[in-house]
């Protein structure tokens, strides 16, 4: 017997009459359901707390011990306040907990002065990134919800927009800012993406003074004594938008994107989100800084590229000397940017979707050697960290966000082939996070542990590959929660 699809949605409806059916489920994954998962896979999370006995399907490797620790706006709206904003909300920290074949979550919103203000006053006080306050006279609050990770015993949660969160890795208490020693001025914003030399766990950042020209400042931190220096400094134009950058042998590489801020339109009351455009006609400019600044006196070498929207990157080597060889998602449409401001409207605007792409850029010549498309409608690319600055083999990546059908993906870079994992209907599935099973360095040899959502149960999922063969190893429930998916997170195995 075959129906038509509105005599499909009568059955359906009919079934939910008589109770033999959720009609929120079917909602949830009908064949509207794109706007529906997008919108589900970010609502405000169920609780707060920590779970045990978790169900799981497959088994859990005993040798995978430590914690996956992730941050997400936690929040779809705030006092009667509907959030605009992929990224707005206060932060929500996870942890998945390994301990010799078992699991645990624990779960948390970060308790800053900001939240702590708005619960007791009840009421939105301070604006987020893309929805005003009803008064935003407070101005804003220093949100840990992009990216968090451990340095030096315990957490930073990272919110692009000023200096890191100390978050302590048992309670998630809020422990104050880290300023690196002092160096770090409040008036600087702070990467989310730190990258870190895997043989001597410096980590090497950047950020941008909150006020004209826009300086850019180019930041080691001693990972030993947990001091910052100041290796470069260079002067803007505008207010740029720059999530992510790049560490090899010898460089620190940050491409300066023709996303900016139009500051007139934050002056006038727009909230940042609604004020960041993509001026699609000019240039992306790469910028190599070298490593040793030669007591201050090196200088940074600049290529231009064609304009893209980029807020990730995977790993960056040298091919040759002076020629650097990365990965990058590449948004091609400004249309994206009101997808973000608007996530939680039910309509919003087509975009072409993102390629990864291989670039090769010649610092000699400073110009692109050779630009490849790797994928398509990908996000979040990871790799084996340990292999930062040199050639990595796998890169794994999110496909098709939010979509019905997403998956993870393996992509061999040196084939330029492609393994897919598929994580069943009504579900979708974020960042890919790679776990070595061992101290020695070999790709084949890993997990793949990536956070998921399924709308037809209304809960989060944890799926666990085998980072090799793709294949699916286990399954964590959340014991019946949800929360945002979120952004990004990363496995410590320090404990």
């Amino acid at each position: 017997m075959q129906f038509s699809r509105r005599e499909f949605s009568k059955l359906i409806l009919g079934a939910g009459a008589l109770g033999l059916i959720d009609i929120d489920i079917f909602g949830q994954i009908s064949s509207d359901s794109k706007r529906s998962m997008r919108y589900l896979a970010t609502q405000t999370a169920s609780g707060e707390g920590t779970w045990t006995n978790l169900k799981i399907e497959g088994k859990v490797p005993r040798d995978l011990n430590g914690d996956l620790f992730r941050t997400a706006p936690g929040q779809s709206e705030k006092f009667g306040v509907k959030l605009n904003h992929l990224f707005d909300g206060d932060a929500y920290v996870s942890a998945w907990r390994f301990n010799e074949g078992k699991v645990s979550l624990q779960t948390r919103f970060v308790p800053i002065k900001g939240r702590l203000k708005e619960l007791d006053s009840k009421k939105m006080l301070f604006n987020e990134y893309g929805t005003l306050a009803p008064d935003p006279r407070f101005g804003s609050k220093n949100q840990p919800s992009v990216n968090i990770i451990e340095w030096r015993g315990k957490l930073l949660g990272l919110s692009e927009g000023s200096l890191p969160t100390i978050i302590d890795p048992d309670t998630f208490d809020f422990d104050g800012y880290e300023n690196f020693g002092g160096v770090v001025p409040d008036y600087l914003t702070f990467t989310a993406h730190p990258r870190f030399d895997p043989e001597t766990g410096d980590m090497f950042a950047f950020g941008f003074e909150k006020r004209p020209p826009g300086t850019l400042h180019i930041i080691r931190v001693d990972h030993l004594t947990g001091k910052a220096e100041t290796l470069y400094q260079l002067p803007q134009r505008g207010f740029n938008m720059v999530h992510d950058a790049m560490l090899t042998e010898n460089y620190f590489v940050i491409l300066i994107l023709p996303t900016a801020y139009d500051m007139q339109m934050v002056m006038s009351g727009k909230p940042m989100g609604e004020a960041l455009k993509f001026a699609e006609n000019q240039p992306a400019v790469l910028y190599a800084f070298p490593r040793d600044n030669k007591g201050g006196k090196a200088e940074p070498i600049a290529v231009e590229l064609p304009p893209y929207i980029i807020y990730h990157y995977g790993n960056a080597y040298e091919v040759e000397p002076g020629k650097i060889r990365f990965e990058t998602i590449a948004y091609p449409d400004k249309a994206f940017f009101e997808v973000l401001q608007h996530w939680r409207a039910d309509v919003v605007p087509d975009f072409k979707p993102p390629r990864l792409k291989q670039i090769t850029v010649d610092l000699s010549k400073r110009s692109v050697v050779n630009s490849t498309d790797l994928a398509e409608s990908t996000e979040f690319p990871r790799y084996d960290l340990r292999l930062t600055g040199k050639k990595a083999r796998y890169l794994y990546c999110a496909d098709k966000l939010y979509d019905k059908d997403a998956a993870l993906i393996r992509i061999d870079l040196e084939k330029q082939a492609i393994q897919k994992a598929k994580v069943g209907n009504s579900r979708t599935i974020a960042e890919p996070v790679f776990v070595p099973k061992s101290p020695e360095i070999n790709e084949d040899r890993g997990w793949i542990l990536a956070q998921g959502y399924d709308a037809s149960k209304n809960e989060n999922f944890l799926e666990i590959l085998d980072a090799q063969t793709m294949e699916f190893t286990a399954r964590i429930w959340a014991a019946g929660q949800h929360f945002p998916l979120g952004f990004h997170g990363n496995f410590d195995a320090s404990k």
